[in-house]
């Protein structure tokens, strides 16, 4: 059985028509980001046509939980991949193409569901933006922590020095404990080799990935907020690939961030080697030592 990640890129065209009907045993992932782009817009006008391939195979799709309900996910649950899906939702996939059918042929209660469904979704992703010039500055602070002979490595895309290497390990574990700190009801940050395996570990390495393509483009401090806004979406995806069999996308960056992810996940955080360990350690003490002084004061 092959499961692989779908995004938004790949849902009208025929590469996944292809994937889906070469074997009974070829799947598409579709996470929650990915749904909620073929809903935002208008609606009634762009739904069949951007599910109308997933609904020919309706059973080989599988759907997963929203992405809080994965950032609350232990690493061990989440590496075993049944938990990320929503059994529910899977199920009643088949069921859903034949109301969008029904809808496309003129049901107006069918029609009134989808257009609330659309509206939900389209307000949510253009909320997004609000949360884009923390991005902008995020992105900004971590290229000024690479030096200049760094930065030249960097936009050359040559060979990264250890210190390169040691200086990713520490960013992308700081990244990982703000955004657990930030989730409300996220599962405690884990230590040792579980931590890789959390989704907001995941995504938080992606997320790094990501900002370092921008560096390398030389345009960190010139993106639009819709562009960033795309950037997290496309983080989110590729972290979600991390756990299934690949990606399909034509989205060039949200390839090269899968790629690198799955490249550093084996890489730079196996199970893990020492000075992940220490990293990890290192992170968890200053936030133990914060909470503390909070605390006291």
């Amino acid at each position: 059985m092959t499961q692989k990640v779908v995004d938004s890129s790949l849902l009208e065209c025929e590469t996944l028509r292809g994937y889906l009907s070469a074997s009974s045993n070829n799947y598409a992932i579709v996470p929650d980001f990915v749904a909620m782009e073929a809903y935002k817009g208008d609606t009634l006008n762009q739904i069949y046509s951007r599910m109308a391939i997933l609904g020919e195979n309706p059973k080989q799709v599988i759907v997963l939980k929203a992405t809080q309900e994965l950032c609350r996910l232990s690493g061990r649950a989440a590496a075993s991949q049944t938990p990320l899906v929503d059994q529910s939702q899977t199920r009643g996939f088949p069921n859903y193409c034949q109301q969008l059918m029904a809808a496309k042929r003129g049901d107006v209660f069918l029609q009134k569901q989808l257009a609330e469904h659309g509206r939900v979704a389209t307000n949510y992703i253009d909320s997004m933006l609000l949360d884009m010039k923390t991005l902008a500055s995020g992105i900004g602070l971590i290229a000024k922590t690479y030096s200049q002979t760094e930065l030249k490595i960097l936009r050359r895309r040559e060979k990264p020095t250890q210190e390169m290497h040691d200086k990713l390990i520490e960013q992308v574990c700081m990244l990982a404990q703000m955004f657990f700190a930030q989730h409300t009801g996220a599962v405690k940050m884990p230590k040792g080799a579980q931590l890789r395996n959390t989704f907001i570990f995941r995504y938080a390495l992606c997320g790094y990935i990501s900002i370092l393509k921008r560096i390398e483009n030389g345009t960190a401090l010139e993106v639009k907020p819709d562009k960033l806004r795309n950037d997290v979406v496309d983080m989110n995806v590729a972290a979600i690939a991390t756990y299934f069999d690949g990606l399909l996308t034509t989205d060039k960056k949200a390839a090269l961030i899968h790629a690198d992810a799955e490249f550093l996940l084996r890489e730079l955080f196996p199970i893990p080697p020492w000075r992940v360990r220490i990293v990890i350690g290192l992170v968890q003490g200053v936030t133990a030592v914060r909470a503390f002084l909070a605390r006291k004061n």
